[in-house]
């Protein structure tokens, strides 16, 4: 049997808790004002089996006593209320339990059905009933303690016994202690951030430079020196043609030709550190990148040494990667020059504005000269001061405008306030006194500055200005190359065009490049020598005053035939010289590289001919209508175009003797079966290096009128020559140029010439293309330059004379040259054309004798690169056939609409295609032929056969009568004694009656 202890032990265990609850719930219940069930708290129930170890007890021996613990239950329900001060809302019904030797947990709700004994359920009644007493007052207690504790809290952190100065001092303790609290943590995160920041930009740096191969201190010291940035232009041997202009000027001048106030400013203002730092100011280039992050934009941030090295190593990109490359060069560089080797430089190197002449000027030798007349070491104090003010903003603190006149008062406001700020650096840095300071701060520099001096023009040359642009126009190519568009989508946009093609133009002018030319020095010259000699024998000369339809401003003008040549090497295509014009001081246009005007007929074998027969549609014999043709439009207009003189032959001819004759109708027939069969023809001019957003576009070969010479803009001199020279080659088109290298200011090659030849016509088609080329100088067109011209050889050539006469076109070519010239007005103020009446004969007679005289002076000068001695051989892939004079085919017989018709001669031998040789006689053998074409060819054969017919039966009519005659007179003599009624003879006719078989045909068609 248990100890009384061990029940009060057990019996505390579990009352203390539920006395806290009971509590709790008191109160909730109060707080709901809901009515209070009371419910007795039970007590620990003791099962009355005895122990094995202990004597039974009976029954009414067994109880349970209340009263002997009360002081350690008082205590417990104290230390019990404490603790369970924060669990107040439980519901204390849940937390009471009654202990159960099975150990098993017995609500008090169910507490009378767990007990089987009746005796024991009588003591636990009276049991309840004495503990009631005993829970009221120590719930009491409880309370109290609680409130008391709560009270104790409340008034330790109370201010109502304060004073206010104990108040107030109390308020900025804390406050001060909070705000130390928040600057510490403020300091930590600022550090935290910092170092990450630093490490992410110290492998962000690293990463940009890792690739960067840093130069060496011979290399440096050449970058850093190069002063001179002019490019030279270059003849083909080497000899120079001419430094590229440029309108910068500079002299280099030593650190002790410069005046203390150049130096001292310089540092005072632009780096203050100059003499300590090891080529950057940390605090500078993070301040600068703060700013960049916090504004968008940061400016300054680099010394005297990163402004060195970014104007003579870097570019001016503003990106991460060469601000990397900027700062370790400015490290390297301080490393192998002193401060005064790198001051020096800068000095030599820097802009300074324009000076009094409107040229751009560079080092400060320069700029005291231009500005104010002096050397550097004899500025004053201001006139130093505003010179060292110019490179920060050169164009914004100059005092003069690009033609040399001083600005106006309020742009010279700009560099007079940057004066007055380098002043102050002065002052502040203690290189000027105060004195002079105040002094300097009220002189008027504007009195200093030197009177406009407009610089003389120089007269160029039309040499200089192509070989200019013709290196502007391959740099310009490479860098739309290096920023990944193609050439057609620049030239496709004029603003964009512009755009890249002064940029590259800038970058000539002071990129230092050597541009190497095909130009040969003494053909050149042989050409602008023949050029003007025979220069008036072009045309008459105009004169007139213009009037500006908007301003009313009066201009005189003189209008003189102008003319274009070209002289190409074919195996190479490059431009051995050229003529661009007669008088560079009073007309500046390039006819040979820059102006564009319609070819006239020189189309005919690049865009007509050549792809016709490269395409099988025509053969040298097949004969084509030189009769009336009429395109009528959409819109119901018409276009009847006829050949030179307003003429319509009306006849039929072969294909190669419209070329010769260059007749205008057989080749818009031909070109309407090469629309029709959709052969590409612009694919055929882009192979021959023709730019097809300039000089022919696809809109315009889609036009008929463009088979002769109908465009919008039209070839240059050079692209017609070069393409014509196709046939020369072969049939490949070598690229003609003028421009064979250039090199970048440390001799590395920039662009080479290497263009490889692109096959446009096939062996075969080209060689039938030059044998009927040959016929223009031998009885074609261009015979008045067979007769004038002195030079032997194998020549192939084509004459051009485009509407109206405004352009008149000649090229030919031997194997080895192909010479291409234009004669023509610019008509700058009026139309002028070349007049048939003019006293200069007609024009293509005076353009080939022009061309004649010009290339027989140079065959004077240099006859070995004519390559006479050279002709163009015949493929195996061409062979001759015979062919009938009439119709280009082999002799035959056929039968149409029930006639037969049979062609056996006249016949001619003709080239043709091994793959497509001479074709079978028919019907429709003509090309471009109408219906009444065909009727009237064939009525006509017909008619001339039967004639022909007639005339043999007369012929043999008097060839029997005289036979007759003779026979009659024979047998007068031998029978002249002898009579005979009954003899009779034999009529000679009688067997020699006319054959219904047609005869050939020995005549042609009406011509």
């Amino acid at each position: 049997m248990s100890s009384d202890k061990e029940i009060e032990d057990s019996y505390h265990s579990m009352k203390s808790p539920s006395s806290s609850s009971n509590d709790n719930h008191e109160d909730s219940k109060d707080i709901e004002n809901k009515p209070i069930v009371p419910v007795m708290p039970t007590p620990q129930v003791i099962d009355p089996t005895p122990l094995e170890s202990e004597p039974t007890v009976p029954d009414s021996e067994s109880h349970i006593q209340t009263n002997d613990f009360d002081a350690v239950e008082k205590q417990a329900k104290i230390d019990d209320a404490e603790q369970s001060e924060s669990q107040s809302d439980e519901n204390w019904a849940d937390s009471i339990h009654v202990f159960n030797p099975d150990d098993e947990a017995v609500s008090a709700a169910s507490l009378g059905q767990s007990i089987d004994n009746p005796a024991g359920t009588a003591s636990l009644a009276g049991s309840v009933a004495a503990s009631t007493d005993f829970d009221a007052e120590t719930d009491a207690e409880a309370i109290d303690s609680k409130q008391q504790k709560r009270q104790k809290k409340k008034d330790k952190y109370s201010l109502k016994n304060f004073s206010l100065k104990d108040k107030t001092f109390f308020g900025i303790n804390v406050t001060f202690n909070v705000i130390k609290r928040l600057i510490m943590y403020l300091i930590i995160l600022i550090v935290l951030a910092g170092a990450l920041i630093g490490g992410t930009g110290i492998g962000f740096f690293a990463n940009l430079v890792a690739n960067t191969t840093p130069p060496n201190e011979r290399e440096m010291a050449e970058q850093i020196n190069r002063l001179e940035q002019q490019s030279t232009l270059y003849y083909a041997d080497g000899n120079p043609i001419a430094s590229v202009r440029t309108d910068i000027v500079r002299s280099v001048a030593n650190l002790n030709d410069i005046s203390n106030y150049i130096v001292d400013g310089f540092i005072a203002t632009e780096d203050e550190y100059f003499a300590e730092h090891p080529g950057i100011v940390p605090k500078a280039l993070l301040r600068a990148v703060l700013q960049t992050l916090l504004t968008g934009s940061g400016t300054g941030g680099s010394t005297l040494t990163q402004q060195l090295v970014k104007q003579q190593m870097l570019t001016n990109d503003v990106t991460f990667f060469r601000k990397a490359n900027e700062i370790l060069l400015a490290l390297r560089l301080e490393n192998y020059f002193t401060k005064e080797e790198i001051l020096t430089a800068y000095l030599n190197v820097s802009p300074f504005g324009r000076n009094n002449n409107g040229d751009n000027v560079a080092g400060i030798v320069k700029a005291a000269e231009g500005i104010f007349g002096v050397a550097p070491e004899d500025v004053t104090l201001n006139q130093a001061a505003f010179i060292v003010g110019l490179p920060q903003d050169p164009y914004t603190y100059t005092p003069y405008d690009q033609s040399g006149k001083i600005r106006d008062e309020e742009s010279l406001q700009f560099g007079i306030e940057r004066m007055n700020e380098v002043l102050y650096r002065m002052y502040r840095a203690e290189k000027i006194t105060k004195d002079e300071y105040e002094t300097a701060i009220a002189y008027d520099i504007t009195q200093d500055f030197l009177p406009p001096e407009p610089r003389e023009e120089i007269r160029q040359s039309y040499l200089y200005q192509a070989v200019m642009n013709g290196a502007v126009e391959e740099l310009m190519l490479l860098n739309i190359q290096d920023d990944g568009y193609s050439w057609k989508q620049v030239y496709s946009d004029d603003e964009w065009y512009n755009e890249y093609y002064f940029a590259a133009e800038e970058q000539l002018r002071t990129g230092g490049y050597r541009v190497y030319s095909t130009i040969d020095k003494e053909i050149y010259d042989q050409l602008q020598e023949s050029a003007r000699a025979y220069e008036d024998q072009l045309g008459a000369v105009y004169d007139g005053v213009y009037i500006d339809p908007e301003t009313g401003v009066e201009t005189y003008y003189v209008e003189e035939v102008q003319t274009g040549l070209v002289a190409i090497d074919n195996n190479t295509g490059a431009v051995l010289g050229f003529v661009a014009g007669t008088d560079f001081e009073n007309n500046q246009i390039d006819h040979a590289f820059q102006m564009r005007r319609s070819p006239g007929s020189t189309i005919k074998p690049l865009a007509v001919y050549g792809p016709a027969v490269e395409n099988n549609i025509i053969n040298p014999s097949t004969v084509i209508p030189d009769t009336a043709f009429v395109e009528t439009y959409e819109d119901g207009s018409t276009w009847a175009p006829t050949n030179y003189g307003s003429v319509v032959s009306d006849t039929l001819m072969t294909a190669r003797t419209a070329l010769l004759r260059s007749d205008n109708l057989p080749a818009v027939r031909i070109y309407e079966e090469l629309r029709s069969q959709g052969i590409p023809i612009i694919d055929y001019l882009e192979r021959m290096g023709f730019n097809t957003i300039d000089s022919y576009t696809e809109e315009d070969t889609n036009n008929l009128a463009f088979s002769l010479g109908g465009v919008t803009t039209g070839p240059t001199v050079l692209e017609e020559t070069r393409a014509f020279s196709t046939f020369a080659n072969g049939g490949e088109y070598v690229d003609g140029h003028y421009i064979e290298r250039i090199e970048d200011a440390f001799g590395n090659v920039v662009f080479q010439q290497d263009e490889a030849p692109t096959r446009v016509f096939s062996e075969d088609t080209n060689y039938i293309m030059i044998d009927m080329l040959r016929d223009t100088l031998t009885e074609g067109t261009g015979r008045t330059a067979n007769e004038y011209m002195n030079v032997p050889g194998d020549w192939i050539a084509k004459s051009g004379i485009s509407e109206n006469s405004k352009d008149i076109w000649f090229i030919a070519s031997t194997p080895s040259i192909t010479i291409g010239s234009w004669i023509g007005y610019d008509s700058r103020y009026a139309d002028y054309t070349i007049d048939v009446n003019d006293g200069f004969d007609r024009e293509s007679v005076r353009s080939q004798i022009y061309w004649s005289r010009i290339v027989n002076d140079l065959y004077e000068l240099r006859p070995e690169i004519f390559g006479t001695e050279e002709t163009f051989l015949q493929p195996d892939s061409v062979r001759e056939q015979t062919v009938l004079e009439q119709t280009g085919t082999l002799p035959g017989r056929f039968t149409h609409n029930g006639n037969t018709y049979q062609l056996t001669g006249p016949t001619k031998t003709e080239l043709f295609k091994v793959s497509n040789p001479a074709p079978e006689l028919t019907f429709d053998f003509m090309l471009g032929a109408t219906e009444e074409d065909l009727a009237r060819f064939w009525n006509n054969v017909r008619s001339t056969q039967e004639q022909q017919r007639r005339q043999q039966q007369q012929q043999q009519q008097q060839q029997q009568s005289s036979q007759e005659s003779v026979e009659s007179n024979e047998g007068d003599e031998s029978n002249q004694d002898e009579s005979t009624e009954d003899e009779t003879t034999e009529n000679p006719d009688e067997n020699n009656n006319p054959s219904d078989e047609e005869q050939p045909a020995e005549s042609t068609p009406e011509s």
